[in-house]
């Protein structure tokens, strides 16, 4: 089997992750796998250094932004490449990869299959931008063989705004991560620490957060780390020293492996305005954590019995924050976290639905 991948950036992210392990797993099925980006990153650098199998191609037209003439350059230089590679599987990334990669495949006998990591039209988004992303959909689902979505608040939502139907169908696939064993616990630590692991953009809000300690008494041993770096880090930090907060946060910046550092956690944390389904909160299952999240997205098919939904409101995040710290059914929570992850967000599920996916629209006559 020939796959195709093409994702906007090939940085890292939930994305990117979840990317790498499609990769990897086709590797192993010895098919022949090309990853198609805009902009390199970990994830490039990653496959080049571990699945050198790999055929890696950038097409620097390929960016987040809209532009009629890169677009365009895109779309060209994607579709002459289909043509050469004449790929059975074209799998498609990123809300931008989905619209480039849909045109760039108009007439080839390719089945399209393209993974939804949250609607460009979600709740939370700006409206101008959902209104957009609305009508660009609909304009592109015929040429979509199938949308796969990673959370079912994602599937209603795409039911909802009529883009997936009986004619252009879809199914939920949960992102899925493997378990990092070897708990490194530190008991000597007297802080009890909650982890945000996220890149600093508009998307996330850990200005919310660090506007949520203020809220915490001084007495209470509470502290957060932030994992992850991008444009709005300064401005968060702007924030701490203006709160006089530097007791009670830690800046840590990207870390190769963030299960490991959640063995260093007692809890997991992420405020945003939307979510898709957050691989940083399914890496949080894995490593036992008790969960706070913003209710938004698929976040609810995540915090379960396993800790706090709350709405991006400063004092009710230091409310839930308290509230687990001071929680008697902490370790109730942790194996609600625990069971959850091995029920539902393995990386082998994930595998092994992609792949029946991939098998059945193969095996379909259109």
């Amino acid at each position: 089997m020939r796959i195709v991948y093409v994702i906007t950036q090939a940085t890292w992210g939930g994305a990117q992750e979840h990317l790498y392990s499609l990769i990897k797993q086709q590797v192993k099925l010895n098919n022949t796998v090309t990853l198609v980006s805009g902009i390199e990153g970990r994830l490039s650098r990653q496959v080049q250094k571990e699945l050198p199998q790999v055929k890696l191609v950038i097409i620097p037209y390929l960016v987040r932004q809209v532009s009629i003439i890169n677009d365009f350059k895109a779309i060209k230089f994607l579709r002459k490449l289909l043509r050469q590679l004449k790929p059975d599987i074209l799998h498609l990334h990123s809300s931008k990869a989905g619209m480039v990669g849909r045109i760039a495949a108009i007439g080839l006998s390719t089945k399209v299959i393209f993974t939804v990591h949250g609607w460009g039209f979600t709740p939370g988004v700006a409206k101008k931008q959902q209104i957009l992303i609305r009508v660009i959909e609909k304009i592109l689902r015929p040429l979509t063989t199938c949308y796969i979505c990673v959370s079912k608040f994602d599937y209603n939502l795409g039911v909802k705004n009529g883009i997936i139907t009986k004619q252009h169908p879809g199914l939920v696939i949960y992102n899925g991560v493997r378990e990092v064993e070897g708990v490194n616990y530190d008991s000597f630590r007297k802080s009890f620490v909650l982890t945000m692991a996220a890149r600093f953009n508009t998307q996330k809000r850990q200005d919310l957060l660090i506007q949520a300690l203020k809220y915490i008494p001084e007495d209470m041993p509470i502290a957060c780390h932030f994992l992850g770096e991008g444009p709005l880090i300064v401005k968060s930090k702007r924030l701490v020293k203006e709160f006089q907060l530097e007791e009670k946060v830690k800046f840590v910046g990207e870390v190769e492996n963030v299960q490991k550092y959640y063995q260093q956690s007692d809890g997991a944390i992420l405020i945003s305005d939307y979510e898709g389904l957050p691989i940083s909160l399914v890496e949080a299952l894995a490593q036992r954590l008790p969960i706070i999240a913003s209710d938004v997205g698929g976040n609810e098919e995540l915090v379960q019995h396993n800790g706090f939904l709350v709405k991006n409101d400063p004092q009710e995040i230091a409310e839930k924050i308290i509230l687990l710290y001071e929680s008697d059914e902490k370790d109730k929570m942790q194996n609600n976290s625990y069971e959850k992850f091995k029920h539902d967000f393995t990386e082998s599920e994930m595998l092994k639905q992609t792949q029946k996916c991939y098998s059945y629209y193969l095996s379909k006559k259109f």
